[in-house]
């Protein structure tokens, strides 16, 4: 499969929002990288991604947190296919909160206009860069993907107040100890994934 970079990301993009015939095709892609640190991360970090956004209901998390990620820090990035996708969406008085930055690229301030009390009210078509958050976003994992030499599992950095990441970081450790019981070692990408999949996948 050759695909380019916008193609891999709305691949990505789809599989956070739950298809996962999208996700595996990613993971398909990165494990022919299994042995490139920066790849074994990213299959690490979708899939911790991947539990928060779809396996896991954290809705209570959020509403307790108040949904502080969409409501302090650098504008959220929105790139070409998301604003496609929220062309389609949304009318044209709703587009004016993104500000364009460059050819194939706008800014969504936060406080986030799209917020409404806790929730997102384009939840169903959210930008990529909210679905990557907290495991999937670099701004956030920086210093953890340059520190990561492929060995293990990545010590994921969750913001403090995000409690809803807490607890799928939590969820995620006893699974990945019950596997390492199993197994006599560091469950792989994919083992991990088919876990959460057998676990938490009702469709």
């Amino acid at each position: 499969m050759s695909l380019n970079v916008d193609e891999i990301n709305l691949l990505v993009k789809k599989g956070l929002r739950g298809e996962l015939s999208s996700f595996e095709k990613v993971l398909d892609l990165l494990e022919k990288y299994d042995k490139v640190p920066e790849a074994r991360f990213g299959m690490y970090s979708l899939i911790f991604q991947i539990a928060m956004n779809v396996f896991i209901d954290v809705s209570k998390y959020c509403e307790e947190c108040g949904g502080k990620c969409c409501k302090s820090g650098y504008p959220v990035p929105v790139y070409k296919f998301d604003y496609k996708e929220l062309r389609i969406n949304l009318d044209g008085n709703s587009l004016k909160y993104l500000n364009k930055a460059e050819e194939n690229l706008y800014l969504l301030p936060r406080p986030c206009p799209f917020q409404k009390g806790w929730m997102c009210s384009i939840h169903k078509f959210k930008p990529y860069a909210c679905l990557s958050f907290p495991f999937a976003t670099e701004d956030e994992q920086k210093d953890v993907i340059t520190s990561y030499n492929g060995n293990g599992i990545p010590e994921f950095k969750v913001p403090e107040y995000c409690i809803a990441g807490r607890k799928v970081k939590e969820i995620l450790e006893d699974i990945i100890k019950e596997l390492y019981t199993r197994l006599k070692r560091d469950p792989t990408p994919r083992e991990l994934y088919n876990e959460l999949k057998l676990r938490y996948y009702k469709g």
